[in-house]
Protein backbone atom coordinates (compact mmCIF):
# COMPACT_ATOMS: atom_id res chain seq x y z
CA UNK A 1 0.00 0.00 0.00
CA UNK A 2 1.26 3.43 -0.13
CA UNK A 3 -0.03 7.27 -0.61
CA UNK A 4 1.37 10.39 -2.11
CA UNK A 5 2.43 13.24 0.18
CA UNK A 6 3.85 16.64 -1.15
CA UNK A 7 4.57 14.60 -4.67
CA UNK A 8 6.65 11.99 -2.71
CA UNK A 9 5.20 8.54 -3.04
CA UNK A 10 4.99 7.33 0.62
CA UNK A 11 4.99 3.40 0.82
CA UNK A 12 3.90 2.17 4.30
CA UNK A 13 2.93 -1.36 3.33
CA UNK A 14 5.25 -3.94 1.94
CA UNK A 15 7.16 -6.81 1.55
CA UNK A 16 10.91 -7.69 1.52
CA UNK A 17 12.03 -9.86 -0.75
CA UNK A 18 15.38 -9.08 -0.76
CA UNK A 19 17.43 -6.54 1.41
CA UNK A 20 20.86 -5.21 2.12
CA UNK A 21 22.02 -3.58 5.16
CA UNK A 22 25.72 -1.41 4.88
CA UNK A 23 26.97 0.27 7.41
CA UNK A 24 27.70 3.90 5.56
CA UNK A 25 24.56 3.74 3.02
CA UNK A 26 24.61 5.76 -0.44
CA UNK A 27 21.78 7.99 0.98
CA UNK A 28 22.94 9.28 4.35
CA UNK A 29 19.10 9.72 5.18
CA UNK A 30 18.18 6.23 4.04
CA UNK A 31 18.02 3.39 7.53
CA UNK A 32 16.05 1.12 9.45
CA UNK A 33 13.67 3.15 12.47
CA UNK A 34 15.83 6.44 11.91
CA UNK A 35 13.20 8.65 11.67
CA UNK A 36 11.84 7.25 15.02
CA UNK A 37 12.23 8.50 18.81
CA UNK A 38 13.80 5.41 19.88
CA UNK A 39 15.85 7.27 22.24
CA UNK A 40 19.10 6.35 21.76
CA UNK A 41 22.12 8.00 23.57
CA UNK A 42 25.67 7.00 24.69
CA UNK A 43 26.59 7.55 27.70
CA UNK A 44 29.76 5.92 30.06
CA UNK A 45 29.31 3.39 27.03
CA UNK A 46 25.94 2.23 27.49
CA UNK A 47 22.76 3.58 25.46
CA UNK A 48 19.01 3.54 25.50
CA UNK A 49 16.98 1.78 23.17
CA UNK A 50 13.14 2.54 24.01
CA UNK A 51 13.79 1.63 27.96
CA UNK A 52 17.08 1.04 29.78
CA UNK A 53 19.79 -0.99 28.64
CA UNK A 54 19.90 -3.93 31.37
CA UNK A 55 21.78 -7.29 29.56
CA UNK A 56 25.45 -7.72 30.41
CA UNK A 57 25.65 -9.14 26.82
CA UNK A 58 24.70 -5.39 25.16
CA UNK A 59 26.69 -3.27 27.49
CA UNK A 60 29.34 -5.49 26.65
CA UNK A 61 29.34 -5.43 22.82
CA UNK A 62 28.67 -1.39 23.04
CA UNK A 63 31.88 -1.25 25.45
CA UNK A 64 33.73 -3.28 22.49
CA UNK A 65 33.13 -1.85 19.93
CA UNK A 66 33.69 1.74 21.52
CA UNK A 67 37.18 0.43 22.52
CA UNK A 68 37.64 -1.55 19.07
CA UNK A 69 37.31 2.68 17.53
CA UNK A 70 39.68 4.34 19.78
CA UNK A 71 42.17 1.38 19.07
CA UNK A 72 41.79 3.00 15.24
CA UNK A 73 40.83 6.60 15.64
CA UNK A 74 37.65 5.59 14.75
CA UNK A 75 36.07 6.93 17.90
CA UNK A 76 33.84 8.99 16.32
CA UNK A 77 32.09 6.56 13.90
CA UNK A 78 32.24 3.81 17.23
CA UNK A 79 29.71 6.34 18.65
CA UNK A 80 27.85 7.04 15.96
CA UNK A 81 27.27 2.89 15.12
CA UNK A 82 26.12 2.34 19.05
CA UNK A 83 23.84 5.18 18.25
CA UNK A 84 22.20 3.63 15.45
CA UNK A 85 22.03 0.39 17.08
CA UNK A 86 24.37 -1.54 14.42
CA UNK A 87 26.11 -4.90 15.86
CA UNK A 88 29.76 -5.32 16.50
CA UNK A 89 30.54 -7.68 13.79
CA UNK A 90 28.92 -4.73 11.64
CA UNK A 91 31.43 -2.33 13.25
CA UNK A 92 34.54 -4.54 12.64
CA UNK A 93 33.51 -4.79 9.20
CA UNK A 94 33.46 -0.93 8.86
CA UNK A 95 37.08 -0.93 10.58
CA UNK A 96 38.48 -3.95 8.58
CA UNK A 97 37.47 -1.81 5.02
CA UNK A 98 39.01 1.69 6.76
CA UNK A 99 42.02 0.87 8.15
CA UNK A 100 43.05 -1.58 5.32
CA UNK A 101 45.63 1.29 3.65
CA UNK A 102 46.52 2.86 7.14
CA UNK A 103 49.44 3.35 8.83
CA UNK A 104 50.95 0.40 11.41
CA UNK A 105 49.70 1.27 14.53
CA UNK A 106 51.83 2.73 17.27
CA UNK A 107 52.65 -0.29 19.55
CA UNK A 108 54.78 -0.29 22.41
CA UNK A 109 58.23 -1.60 22.43
CA UNK A 110 58.03 -4.12 24.54
CA UNK A 111 55.21 -5.76 22.28
CA UNK A 112 57.40 -5.12 18.80
CA UNK A 113 58.31 -8.32 17.28
CA UNK A 114 62.47 -8.89 18.23
CA UNK A 115 62.99 -8.81 14.20
CA UNK A 116 62.00 -5.48 13.95
CA UNK A 117 64.17 -3.98 16.89
CA UNK A 118 67.21 -3.31 14.92
CA UNK A 119 68.70 -1.38 17.65
CA UNK A 120 67.45 -2.90 20.84
CA UNK A 121 69.97 -4.16 23.29
CA UNK A 122 70.81 -7.32 24.38
CA UNK A 123 69.31 -8.71 27.74
CA UNK A 124 70.86 -11.33 29.69
CA UNK A 125 68.24 -10.70 32.37
CA UNK A 126 65.43 -10.70 30.14
CA UNK A 127 66.11 -13.93 28.50
CA UNK A 128 66.44 -15.18 31.58
CA UNK A 129 63.48 -13.89 33.27
CA UNK A 130 61.36 -15.31 29.75
CA UNK A 131 61.95 -18.82 30.84
CA UNK A 132 59.25 -18.06 33.82
CA UNK A 133 57.26 -15.49 32.36
CA UNK A 134 56.24 -15.60 28.74
CA UNK A 135 55.13 -11.67 28.70
CA UNK A 136 59.06 -11.10 28.99
CA UNK A 137 59.94 -12.90 25.86
CA UNK A 138 60.65 -10.70 23.55
CA UNK A 139 64.21 -9.94 21.34
CA UNK A 140 66.09 -12.22 23.35
CA UNK A 141 63.82 -14.93 22.99
CA UNK A 142 63.57 -14.61 19.00
CA UNK A 143 67.56 -14.93 18.89
CA UNK A 144 67.47 -17.88 21.02
CA UNK A 145 64.57 -19.22 18.48
CA UNK A 146 67.13 -18.97 15.64
CA UNK A 147 70.00 -20.98 17.37
CA UNK A 148 67.55 -23.96 17.95
CA UNK A 149 68.24 -24.41 14.13
CA UNK A 150 71.66 -25.44 14.60
CA UNK A 151 71.71 -26.42 18.30
CA UNK A 152 68.47 -27.98 19.72
CA UNK A 153 67.73 -27.26 23.12
CA UNK A 154 68.20 -30.34 25.79
CA UNK A 155 65.31 -28.89 27.88
CA UNK A 156 62.39 -27.18 26.08
CA UNK A 157 61.88 -25.10 29.06
CA UNK A 158 65.30 -22.91 28.60
CA UNK A 159 66.97 -19.88 26.82
CA UNK A 160 69.48 -20.13 24.34
CA UNK A 161 72.43 -16.86 24.99
CA UNK A 162 73.96 -15.68 21.28
CA UNK A 163 77.39 -16.12 21.67
CA UNK A 164 78.11 -15.13 17.90
CA UNK A 165 78.60 -11.49 18.06
CA UNK A 166 81.63 -10.44 19.93
CA UNK A 167 82.01 -7.55 21.55
CA UNK A 168 85.10 -8.22 22.63
CA UNK A 169 87.87 -10.87 22.41
CA UNK A 170 86.92 -12.49 25.30
CA UNK A 171 85.17 -16.22 24.82
CA UNK A 172 81.64 -15.90 25.70
CA UNK A 173 82.24 -12.00 25.52
CA UNK A 174 79.24 -10.90 23.82
CA UNK A 175 77.18 -11.23 26.64
CA UNK A 176 79.00 -8.59 28.15
CA UNK A 177 77.72 -5.31 27.47
CA UNK A 178 80.11 -2.35 27.49
CA UNK A 179 77.50 0.50 27.46
CA UNK A 180 76.14 -0.69 31.34
CA UNK A 181 77.78 1.28 34.08
CA UNK A 182 78.48 -1.61 36.55
CA UNK A 183 77.99 -0.94 40.64
CA UNK A 184 78.86 -4.73 41.61
CA UNK A 185 82.38 -5.76 42.36
CA UNK A 186 83.22 -8.78 40.15
CA UNK A 187 84.83 -11.88 42.04
CA UNK A 188 88.26 -11.82 40.49
CA UNK A 189 89.29 -14.79 38.15
CA UNK A 190 91.32 -15.17 35.32
CA UNK A 191 90.36 -13.33 31.97
CA UNK A 192 90.37 -15.58 28.90
CA UNK A 193 93.03 -14.73 26.32
CA UNK A 194 92.54 -17.77 23.53
CA UNK A 195 89.85 -15.65 21.91
CA UNK A 196 92.74 -12.87 21.29
CA UNK A 197 95.14 -14.88 19.70
CA UNK A 198 93.79 -14.68 16.47
CA UNK A 199 92.43 -18.55 16.57
CA UNK A 200 90.63 -19.86 13.16
CA UNK A 201 86.93 -20.46 14.45
CA UNK A 202 84.08 -22.20 13.20
CA UNK A 203 80.49 -21.26 14.57
CA UNK A 204 77.12 -22.50 14.71
CA UNK A 205 77.96 -26.08 14.00
CA UNK A 206 75.78 -29.29 13.41
CA UNK A 207 77.15 -32.90 14.15
CA UNK A 208 80.91 -33.41 13.76
CA UNK A 209 83.48 -30.66 12.34
CA UNK A 210 85.82 -32.04 9.78
CA UNK A 211 88.56 -30.42 9.05
CA UNK A 212 90.51 -31.66 5.65
CA UNK A 213 93.99 -30.78 6.17
CA UNK A 214 96.70 -31.43 3.41
CA UNK A 215 99.82 -33.73 5.00
CA UNK A 216 102.09 -33.17 2.07
CA UNK A 217 102.27 -31.07 -0.82
CA UNK A 218 103.22 -31.23 -4.47
CA UNK A 219 106.73 -30.47 -6.09
CA UNK A 220 108.49 -29.01 -8.47
CA UNK A 221 111.48 -30.54 -10.35
CA UNK A 222 113.98 -28.55 -12.41
CA UNK A 223 114.73 -29.46 -15.90
CA UNK A 224 117.06 -29.73 -18.40
CA UNK A 225 116.03 -28.16 -21.37
CA UNK A 226 117.43 -30.62 -23.66
CA UNK A 227 114.96 -33.36 -22.92
CA UNK A 228 117.45 -35.49 -21.18
CA UNK A 229 115.23 -34.83 -17.78
CA UNK A 230 111.91 -35.09 -16.80
CA UNK A 231 109.25 -33.42 -14.09
CA UNK A 232 108.91 -35.80 -10.89
CA UNK A 233 105.43 -36.60 -10.12
CA UNK A 234 104.63 -35.94 -6.36
CA UNK A 235 101.25 -36.47 -5.30
CA UNK A 236 100.11 -34.50 -2.45
CA UNK A 237 98.16 -36.04 0.23
CA UNK A 238 95.28 -35.43 2.70
CA UNK A 239 94.00 -36.54 5.98
CA UNK A 240 91.19 -34.48 8.64
CA UNK A 241 91.08 -33.15 11.65
CA UNK A 242 87.92 -34.07 13.35
CA UNK A 243 86.07 -32.03 16.41
CA UNK A 244 83.00 -33.36 18.28
CA UNK A 245 81.08 -31.44 20.67
CA UNK A 246 82.85 -31.00 24.40
CA UNK A 247 80.33 -30.18 26.92
CA UNK A 248 80.55 -27.74 29.62
CA UNK A 249 78.46 -26.47 32.22
CA UNK A 250 77.63 -24.62 35.07
CA UNK A 251 75.15 -24.32 38.09
CA UNK A 252 75.03 -21.11 39.40
CA UNK A 253 72.61 -20.62 42.35
CA UNK A 254 70.42 -17.08 42.55
CA UNK A 255 68.45 -15.35 45.24
CA UNK A 256 64.69 -14.90 44.52
CA UNK A 257 65.67 -10.98 45.46
CA UNK A 258 68.80 -11.32 43.39
CA UNK A 259 67.10 -12.21 39.56
CA UNK A 260 63.96 -9.67 40.60
CA UNK A 261 66.27 -6.41 39.99
CA UNK A 262 66.29 -4.63 36.45
CA UNK A 263 69.16 -2.26 37.60
CA UNK A 264 72.13 -2.02 35.06
CA UNK A 265 74.52 -3.05 37.20
CA UNK A 266 72.86 -6.44 38.29
CA UNK A 267 71.98 -7.01 34.48
CA UNK A 268 75.96 -6.58 33.89
CA UNK A 269 76.82 -8.75 36.47
CA UNK A 270 74.99 -11.58 35.33
CA UNK A 271 75.94 -11.13 31.96
CA UNK A 272 80.34 -11.42 33.18
CA UNK A 273 79.57 -14.02 35.71
CA UNK A 274 78.07 -16.41 32.48
CA UNK A 275 80.96 -14.80 30.10
CA UNK A 276 84.10 -14.98 32.45
CA UNK A 277 82.98 -18.14 34.38
CA UNK A 278 82.96 -20.28 30.69
CA UNK A 279 85.50 -18.27 28.81
CA UNK A 280 88.20 -19.50 32.19
CA UNK A 281 87.54 -23.10 31.69
CA UNK A 282 87.78 -22.57 27.77
CA UNK A 283 91.38 -21.16 28.08
CA UNK A 284 92.52 -24.07 30.35
CA UNK A 285 90.75 -26.56 27.73
CA UNK A 286 92.35 -25.56 24.77
CA UNK A 287 95.65 -24.35 26.36
CA UNK A 288 96.47 -28.26 28.55
CA UNK A 289 92.70 -30.16 28.44
CA UNK A 290 93.77 -33.72 29.25
CA UNK A 291 92.01 -34.97 26.35
CA UNK A 292 90.55 -37.94 28.33
CA UNK A 293 87.24 -38.17 30.39
CA UNK A 294 85.45 -35.78 28.45
CA UNK A 295 88.48 -33.37 28.23
CA UNK A 296 89.42 -31.20 25.09
CA UNK A 297 92.78 -32.10 23.96
CA UNK A 298 94.92 -29.08 24.58
CA UNK A 299 98.09 -27.62 22.81
CA UNK A 300 100.21 -29.05 25.51
CA UNK A 301 99.47 -32.70 25.19
CA UNK A 302 99.19 -32.47 21.36
CA UNK A 303 101.48 -35.02 19.85
CA UNK A 304 103.81 -33.71 17.36
CA UNK A 305 104.08 -30.32 18.29
CA UNK A 306 108.21 -28.80 18.73
CA UNK A 307 109.47 -28.90 21.99
CA UNK A 308 112.27 -27.44 24.05
CA UNK A 309 113.69 -28.16 27.74
CA UNK A 310 115.80 -26.90 29.64
CA UNK A 311 116.19 -30.05 31.85
CA UNK A 312 114.84 -28.93 35.39
CA UNK A 313 116.66 -25.55 35.10
CA UNK A 314 114.68 -21.62 34.78
CA UNK A 315 114.16 -21.27 30.86
CA UNK A 316 116.53 -19.23 28.94
CA UNK A 317 116.85 -16.51 26.35
CA UNK A 318 118.81 -19.50 24.52
CA UNK A 319 115.47 -22.14 25.04
CA UNK A 320 112.92 -19.24 23.33
CA UNK A 321 115.71 -18.44 20.66
CA UNK A 322 115.77 -22.86 20.25
CA UNK A 323 112.36 -22.63 19.76
CA UNK A 324 112.02 -20.35 17.70
CA UNK A 325 114.80 -22.15 15.22
CA UNK A 326 112.48 -25.24 15.57
CA UNK A 327 109.45 -23.53 14.16
CA UNK A 328 111.48 -21.87 11.55
CA UNK A 329 112.43 -25.48 10.19
CA UNK A 330 108.94 -26.74 9.92
CA UNK A 331 108.68 -23.94 7.68
CA UNK A 332 106.15 -22.07 10.21
CA UNK A 333 105.28 -18.21 9.28
CA UNK A 334 108.05 -16.40 11.69
CA UNK A 335 106.33 -13.08 11.37
CA UNK A 336 103.10 -13.98 12.85
CA UNK A 337 104.09 -15.89 16.14
CA UNK A 338 103.27 -14.97 19.78
CA UNK A 339 104.24 -16.14 23.31
CA UNK A 340 102.25 -17.64 26.12
CA UNK A 341 103.35 -17.72 29.63
CA UNK A 342 101.66 -18.43 33.45
CA UNK A 343 102.37 -14.96 35.67
CA UNK A 344 103.92 -17.11 37.76
CA UNK A 345 106.80 -17.45 35.10
CA UNK A 346 106.78 -13.63 35.24
CA UNK A 347 109.43 -13.37 37.29
CA UNK A 348 111.83 -15.13 35.98
CA UNK A 349 111.75 -13.29 32.30
CA UNK A 350 111.43 -10.35 34.02
CA UNK A 351 114.99 -10.58 35.82
CA UNK A 352 116.36 -12.99 33.55
CA UNK A 353 118.94 -11.08 30.93
CA UNK A 354 119.50 -12.24 27.36
CA UNK A 355 123.05 -11.34 27.37
CA UNK A 356 124.92 -11.61 30.61
CA UNK A 357 126.21 -8.62 32.27
CA UNK A 358 123.68 -6.08 30.67
CA UNK A 359 120.47 -4.83 31.43
CA UNK A 360 118.62 -6.86 28.61
CA UNK A 361 115.55 -8.83 30.45
CA UNK A 362 114.09 -11.71 28.21
CA UNK A 363 110.55 -10.02 28.33
CA UNK A 364 110.09 -6.22 28.04
CA UNK A 365 107.32 -6.12 30.31
CA UNK A 366 104.38 -3.39 29.54
CA UNK A 367 100.94 -3.58 30.30
CA UNK A 368 98.81 -3.26 27.24
CA UNK A 369 94.96 -5.21 27.05
CA UNK A 370 93.13 -8.64 26.55
CA UNK A 371 95.82 -10.67 28.14
CA UNK A 372 98.90 -9.26 26.46
CA UNK A 373 101.50 -7.80 29.09
CA UNK A 374 104.70 -7.16 26.03
CA UNK A 375 106.72 -8.20 24.03
CA UNK A 376 109.66 -10.91 23.59
CA UNK A 377 112.44 -9.91 20.63
CA UNK A 378 109.46 -8.08 19.00
CA UNK A 379 106.42 -11.01 19.57
CA UNK A 380 103.36 -10.30 21.30
CA UNK A 381 103.31 -11.66 24.92
CA UNK A 382 100.05 -13.05 26.47
CA UNK A 383 99.87 -13.89 30.18
CA UNK A 384 97.33 -16.77 31.44
CA UNK A 385 96.86 -19.37 34.02
CA UNK A 386 95.03 -21.71 31.47
CA UNK A 387 99.08 -22.75 31.07
CA UNK A 388 100.39 -24.45 33.96
CA UNK A 389 103.48 -23.32 35.58
CA UNK A 390 106.67 -23.71 33.93
CA UNK A 391 105.49 -24.46 30.69
CA UNK A 392 105.61 -21.59 27.87
CA UNK A 393 103.58 -21.87 24.22
CA UNK A 394 105.05 -20.47 21.71
CA UNK A 395 103.75 -20.45 17.76
CA UNK A 396 101.13 -19.34 15.01
CA UNK A 397 97.78 -19.58 16.39
CA UNK A 398 95.70 -19.13 13.33
CA UNK A 399 96.71 -23.11 12.87
CA UNK A 400 94.79 -23.45 16.35
CA UNK A 401 90.92 -24.48 15.41
CA UNK A 402 87.83 -23.87 17.72
CA UNK A 403 84.36 -24.90 17.03
CA UNK A 404 82.03 -23.99 18.60
CA UNK A 405 77.97 -25.53 18.58
CA UNK A 406 75.19 -22.33 19.25
CA UNK A 407 75.68 -20.74 22.24
CA UNK A 408 74.99 -20.99 25.59
CA UNK A 409 72.05 -22.46 26.51
CA UNK A 410 70.60 -22.06 30.09
CA UNK A 411 67.55 -23.12 31.73
CA UNK A 412 65.98 -22.00 34.99
CA UNK A 413 65.85 -24.48 38.22
CA UNK A 414 63.41 -23.20 40.44
CA UNK A 415 63.19 -25.64 42.91
CA UNK A 416 67.33 -25.59 43.90
CA UNK A 417 66.50 -24.95 47.32
CA UNK A 418 62.91 -23.90 47.18
CA UNK A 419 62.45 -23.43 50.97
CA UNK A 420 64.68 -20.60 50.76
CA UNK A 421 63.51 -19.40 47.48
CA UNK A 422 66.66 -19.89 45.54
CA UNK A 423 66.80 -20.89 42.43
CA UNK A 424 69.57 -22.14 40.10
CA UNK A 425 70.74 -20.86 36.57
CA UNK A 426 71.95 -23.98 35.03
CA UNK A 427 74.06 -23.41 31.53
CA UNK A 428 75.97 -25.62 29.12
CA UNK A 429 77.44 -24.96 25.98
CA UNK A 430 79.74 -27.08 23.63
CA UNK A 431 82.86 -26.23 21.70
CA UNK A 432 85.98 -28.57 20.78
CA UNK A 433 89.17 -27.53 19.58
CA UNK A 434 92.41 -28.67 17.47
CA UNK A 435 95.80 -28.06 16.04
CA UNK A 436 95.76 -28.21 12.51
CA UNK A 437 99.12 -28.37 11.82
CA UNK A 438 100.99 -29.41 15.09
CA UNK A 439 104.15 -28.60 14.41
CA UNK A 440 102.89 -24.74 14.34
CA UNK A 441 103.25 -24.88 17.93
CA UNK A 442 106.46 -25.23 20.55
CA UNK A 443 106.34 -26.19 24.41
CA UNK A 444 109.21 -24.67 26.12
CA UNK A 445 109.74 -26.23 29.36
CA UNK A 446 111.62 -25.62 32.79
CA UNK A 447 111.40 -29.70 33.21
Amino acid sequence: DYFYENGKKMVNKFSIHEVSLVPIPADQNSGIGRNTDLNYSVRNIEFKKGKEMTTRKERQEVSEIIALGDMHNLGAEAREYVENGNSLEQFRAFVLDNISNDEPLPTPQAKVPAFLQADQEYSVLRALQGIDDASKRGYEWEISKDLERSMPKNNPNSVILDTRTMTSGTAGANTIQTNVQSNIHDFMQQKSVAMNLGATTFGNNVGDLEVPLGTSASGATVIATDGTTQAAETTPTLSKLTLSPTRIADVVPLSYGFLQQSTPDVEAYVRRLIAQTFAKVMDEQIMAGSGSSGNVQGILGTSGINAVSNGGTEVTFANFVSAISELGADAVDLSNLKLIVNPANLDNLVTAVKYASTDSPILDMKAEADGRIGTFNGYPVFVTNAVTVDNYIMGDFRELAIASWGGIEISKNDFYDDRRFISSLNAIMSFDSGLLEPKAMCKITKA
